[in-house]
């Protein structure tokens, strides 16, 4: 059921959207943005609607958008949001006895783990699961002394390679650390109290707006918190199940024209 009754109630409360890069902009096989979803996006801002990027990527990493145009930037999952022009309106990164600890847990555990800070994605060696999933995003993350990195630079993601079960494990011993997933052999790892919802009320907030003015679009486990609490929450049609199951409106796949489609469903385009 949707949060808000009638479509016209909508397309006068919406002030700005916000959509998940990976599965929800880009396709995950044309490694694109369909034209449809960008001709949606320039009709948005043409009715002063403000767009807004929401990803767990790195923002140098959000290069893949970067001929779409968009008022700003949630990105590590809400660890560090900016403006279209790069103020910074919010960040957060790990404390270095939290990162001492997943360092710990990698030896004791066996699992591979990519750090991520402003600069790039690290990883300690480019094994096959790190490959598989570069290869998916199309993003290399380079190889270094992961110690070093987060000696000298802010961590503010932590991505273990790791599965459910290993997952179930892991957690117990980072009770300050929250995990989100949109594949089953990875998962992204941010500090408790940070994550896309979070991170999207700092920047409406910047903007004078608030989240009951807010539509989220998204398709994986770290978008759950977002479309749970935007006034209006849209799953892709390739989503995850947990994610429909919260969506107040499931719309077509990324490459079916998913985000244009349920924009004039709202009556937002």
């Amino acid at each position: 059921m949707e949060k808000l009754i009638a479509r016209e109630e909508i397309r006068d409360r919406i002030k700005a959207v916000f959509f998940d890069i990976d599965g929800t902009l880009v396709s995950f096989e044309t490694h694109a943005v369909p034209d449809s979803a960008r001709r949606a996006i320039e009709r948005l801002r043409q009715r002063g609607i403000k767009v807004f990027i929401s990803t767990g990527r790195l923002l140098r990493h959000t290069e893949v958008v970067s001929d779409v145009e968009v008022d700003g930037y949630v990105t590590v999952n809400g660890s560090y949001c900016v403006t279209r022009g790069g103020e910074t309106i919010f960040e957060r990164s790990f404390p270095h006895d939290t990162v001492e600890r997943i360092f710990g847990l990698c030896d004791e555990m066996s699992f591979q783990a990519a750090f991520m800070t402003h600069e790039d994605i690290y990883v300690d060696r480019l094994s096959e699961r790190v490959l598989t999933i570069a290869e998916m995003i199309h993003i290399m993350p380079q190889v270094a002394d992961l110690r070093r990195v987060a000696s000298e630079q802010p961590v503010l993601q932590v991505c273990p390679y790791i599965d459910e079960q290993t997952e179930r494990l892991v957690m117990p011993h980072l009770p300050e650390c929250v995990g989100s997933r949109w594949i089953p052999t990875f998962m992204d790892l941010n500090m408790r109290g940070t994550d896309k919802s979070v991170g999207a009320r700092k920047v409406m907030e910047y903007y004078g707006l608030s989240m009951s003015e807010a539509m989220a679009f998204g398709d994986g486990g770290n978008d759950l918190p977002i479309v749970r609490d935007a006034a209006v929450g849209v799953a892709m049609g390739n989503a995850c199940d947990t994610l429909k199951a919260a969506a107040d409106y499931i719309s077509s796949s990324v490459d079916e024209d998913g985000v244009s489609r349920a924009l004039e469903h709202f009556g937002l385009i």
